[in-house]
């Protein structure tokens, strides 16, 4: 007899069985003339990309700013030099005759092509694992549960096999089933939920019938089914979401137990197994009384953590459908290896609260580790292809398949060290309980955030420490050219100039700061170029030079923990100048702090 067990269940060491599946429905093909492709052009909206040639992207538009009368949109100095913008008729004319400018590009739209639609919910769990923006798996997976609703608008599901009543289709009358096929696949059609891999196509094989039972027969019967169609319908992945107790464990060569020598058997060809850990709160590896499939080494098994915000760092309330969790924890009712045979096949995903497809086209919120299960599977089918690219997995037996997944989890947690949860082998683990690391929907090459481009700031305000105004203003100090703020030193004693400039809107915390500044004196000085600690409230010094009538260029990288140079999205560089052979003026010319993270 098989028993759901996506909520917590005693501990009892007897045959019941927790079972849970997600089906995909096949979209027929339609035979249609090809689309129009409209270029998608924004009117008046450019991109403008200078020749290599130039030095310093970010003052080169500045400069165009002010020559030809816009207001860049995006600057870039990295993949490309240069910027967009709106431009009427005449900018784009002027810029096109501009020698340093190697071509002006009428912008176009870009649509996300896998993103949530308006009208779409993303679950907690999805966002947590960070499955977000993922499209279709090019495999294919069979959900063995309680079928399928095979008419629900958000799946993509195909009826596959029953095995509780042969005649019939594999069509959900549970609601298990139906819950764990949205966690994995549930469409990004602009309604409903969103799943892990959105249209990924799912076998509804029903091994439980309408009261969320069955038989290790009828699980046994799904299996074969999946194994004797895996190759033809491109089955790669079986989710399992069952279990109960078994026999203890042998090897697949001398084991009798039918229902491992079905995954034994099915394992071998070519379809990972992605199973419940079971809800009883204790090891399902128990040697004696294992819980089954969860105990075998053939498939990977997957434990409940519980997230309420599908944000790492445990700053979420406790989660809202049920009690005794909270945020990032491992929750109470998941089984846990103890064993290190165990530890080898575990892995974790959210379980507590969560939201997916259910019967007559609705949704419904449970628990367990029947929806953790899900989340695993389609990043298993994901690793092995994401539409026409290949993935990481491709080719691998589910045997490498396993180690290569509970790899990735671990490498991903050792590199984002703020994304587990408490319990995981990094976060307070509990002593004799392996949960097994949270997995990313990235798969086995966690994909880094990319490089943030270094933006150019010009000050938003200058203050004149030492010395008199002789011309200009504070728009002289944006550019490279002919117009300066000119300062006056002081008269008696050392002749002196001291300004400095303030800068808005810097990062907290930044990771790089280049400091540039460009004048010139009417007479020898010594100049001084420093950036203000916040900190430590003093002045460090950048550089220290003589100078002349002759423009110098000064552009340097802050060392040090550049936070300090940052207050309340605040930096200040200061220029000193000073002479002890007679009064002089001074020219600034460009002053800029470029800034990434």
């Amino acid at each position: 007899m098989v028993t759901r067990r996506f909520l917590p269940l005693r501990r009892l060491r007897a045959t019941t069985v927790l079972l849970a599946l997600a089906a995909v429905v096949a979209l027929p093909a339609v035979a249609s003339a090809a689309p129009t492709r409209d270029p998608d052009l924004i009117p008046g909206q450019y991109i403008v990309v200078y020749k290599n040639s130039v030095q310093l992207p970010g003052a080169a538009t500045t400069r165009r700013e002010a020559r030809e009368g816009f207001r860049a949109q995006q600057r870039y100095s990295h993949a490309l030099k240069g910027f967009s913008a709106k431009l009427d008729g005449a900018q784009v004319a002027a810029l096109e005759s501009d020698p340093n400018v190697a071509a002006v590009v009428q912008d176009r739209r870009v649509h996300a092509s896998a993103l949530p639609l308006a009208g779409e919910k993303v679950p907690t769990g999805v966002a947590r694992t960070g499955a977000t923006g993922r499209g279709a798996a090019s495999v294919n997976v069979a959900v063995i549960d309680s079928g399928v609703q095979l008419s629900n608008p958000d799946l993509n599901v195909v009826d596959g096999k029953n095995c509780v009543t042969p005649a019939n289709s594999a069509n959900d009358d549970y609601g298990h089933g139906t819950h764990v096929a949205g966690t994995i696949g549930a469409l990004n059609n602009g309604s409903g939920v969103i799943g892990v891999a959105p249209g990924t196509k799912i076998y509804a094989v029903k091994v439980l019938g309408s009261t969320g039972s069955g038989s290790w027969s009828q699980v046994a019967c799904g299996i074969d089914w999946v194994t004797s169609n895996a190759s033809a319908l491109n089955i790669k992945v079986a989710s399992m979401s069952l279990g109960g107790t078994g026999a203890p464990v042998k090897a697949c060569a001398t084991d009798t137990d039918p229902l491992h020598a079905a995954i034994c058997r099915s394992t071998a060809a070519g379809v990972t197994y992605v199973v419940a850990a079971g809800n009883s709160g204790w090891d399902f590896d128990y040697a004696s009384a294992p819980d089954v499939p969860a105990a075998y080494p053939e498939v990977l098994t997957v434990t409940a953590a519980s997230d309420s915000d599908g944000l790492a760092g445990a700053l979420g309330s406790a989660p809202s459908c049920t009690t005794g969790q909270s945020d990032d924890r491992y929750a109470s009712f998941s089984n846990y290896a103890k064993t290190t045979a165990g530890q080898a096949h575990t892995i974790a995903a959210p379980g507590v609260c969560i939201l997916s497809t259910w019967l007559n086209n609705t949704t419904n919120t449970i628990s367990g580790t029947s929806m953790a299960t899900p989340h695993i599977s389609a990043q298993v089918a994901l690793c092995f292809g994401e539409g026409a690219v290949t993935g990481p997995c491709n080719g691998k037996t589910p045997a490498e398949v396993i180690a290569a997944m509970t790899t990735a989890a671990q490498s991903y947690n050792a590199v984002a060290t703020n994304f587990g949860f408490s319990g995981d082998p990094l976060h307070s683990p509990v002593s004799g309980r392996y949960y097994g690391y949270l997995a990313n929907a990235s798969g086995l090459a966690p994909t880094a955030p990319p490089p943030l481009a270094p933006v150019d700031r010009s000050p938003a305000s200058y203050t004149r420490v030492s010395g008199t105004l002789r011309s200009g203003t504070l728009s002289n100090l944006n550019l490279d050219d002919s117009l300066y703020l000119s300062l006056n030193s002081t008269t008696s004693s050392t002749r002196t100039v001291q300004w400095y400039g303030t800068f808005s809107g810097v990062p907290s915390s930044p990771t790089a700061i280049t400091a540039t500044y460009k004048g010139n004196a009417s007479a020898a000085c010594t100049q001084v170029f420093a950036i203000y600690n916040w900190s430590t409230a003093t002045w460090v010094t950048l550089d220290t030079r003589a100078i002349g009538a002759t423009d110098v260029l000064v552009s340097l990288s802050v060392t040090g923990t550049l936070r300090n140079f940052v207050s309340s999205g605040n930096a200040r560089l200061r220029v000193t100048c000073t002479s002890k052979t007679g009064s002089f003026f001074t020219n600034a010319n460009l002053l800029r702090l470029t800034t990434t993270g």
